[in-house]
């Protein structure tokens, strides 16, 4: 399991800490971090763009697909398959692809997150064994009840930092985590905290709140564009139910973890719906469209052309 985290961790853990010694501020870094990472993935949002325009493109022969073999399930399956394969259309064209890039991506922040210390501030292993020693020395009525002590014990460096005997740290690596300390923060809520519903109502929840209204921003700007361009897929109930449901999710989840990784989520789904916009308006999807259809009649055209030739030297040569 610690092979995995680290895999999935170390390289965002060096891209973040790389960031926080430019800005010595973590939301910063987190954001200037997120940037890079949606300028990697631009390309695959373009390639999203063209295959949801080949989707929409393929709506009527899909139709009359299934029309046609309305009775018969396993011939549709076949004209199907031949019909994606003469397009050339998959599922990872269809968006699939950018869901699977965006999951190790979640992982490495969330790990990092837990390892602030060691990835981020790269504390030397000497003192940073010197600090997790000091959290295992304090009692339960200053840390409260942990359930995975071990693998939250940097965060909990963080929290109680005033609290730990630091004897034997270097002065350098005290300020340095103080420094970030007294950072890590957004508004005044401490982002190594984690927000719960055990107790009242908590400035933490804030963090929740924008994951949810970041998320439904997205989901609901995704189903007008699918209305739009393709009216059909608009109508399944599961639309509606995903532009609910994810929001719902992404509350959920940042009930569960650091308010860190919910600062990540908002700045993640924000970044996304403002680059989702403005894909849409700068590859229109009635522009592509009408691009893709050109494109298939001068590739048509071109065919006819060829075989013309053919069949006119076949003739001469009779």
């Amino acid at each position: 399991m610690d092979f995995i985290r680290e895999i999935f961790s170390i390289p965002f853990g060096y891209l973040i800490g790389f960031f926080y010694e430019l800005s010595d501020n973590y939301i910063l870094s987190l954001l200037l971090m997120t940037i890079c990472v949606k300028l990697i993935l631009l390309p695959s949002s373009i390639k999203q763009q063209k295959g949801m325009v080949k989707t929409q493109r393929m709506q009527p022969k899909i139709k009359r697909i299934r029309e046609k073999y309305a009775n018969n399930q396993q011939k549709m399956n076949e004209a199907m398959n031949e019909l994606y394969a003469k397009e050339g259309y998959s599922s990872m064209t269809g968006g699939c692809s950018g869901m699977l890039i965006q999951f190790p991506i979640m992982m490495g922040v969330y790990f990092v997150n837990y390892k602030i210390l060691d990835y981020v501030l790269k504390v030397p292993d000497e003192a940073l064994n010197i600090i997790k020693e000091a959290v295992r020395a304090l009692p339960e009525d200053v840390i409260g009840k942990v359930s995975n002590l071990e693998y939250q014990i940097e965060l909990l460096a963080i929290q109680h930092f005033d609290k730990l005997d630091l004897t034997g740290v270097p002065a350098e690596v005290i300020t340095k985590i103080q420094l970030f300390k007294d950072n890590f923060n957004l508004f005044g809520v401490d982002l190594s905290r984690t927000p719960s519903t055990d107790m009242g109502w908590d400035l933490l929840w804030l963090i929740p709140i924008l994951t949810g209204v970041t998320s439904l921003m997205m989901g609901v700007y995704t189903w007008l564009r699918q209305k739009k361009t393709n009216p059909e897929m608009a109508k399944n109930p599961s639309m509606g139910c995903m532009s609910l449901m994810t929001p719902a999710m992404s509350i959920y989840f940042s009930f569960l973890f650091p308010a860190s990784v919910g600062v990540y989520i908002i700045l993640s789904s924000f970044l996304s719906f403002i680059q989702m916009i403005v894909t849409n308006k700068v590859m229109s999807p009635k522009k592509l469209l009408a691009k893709q259809m050109v494109d298939e009649t001068i590739n048509r055209r071109a065919r006819e052309k060829v075989l013309k030739n053919v069949s006119e030297k076949k003739n001469e040569n009779n």
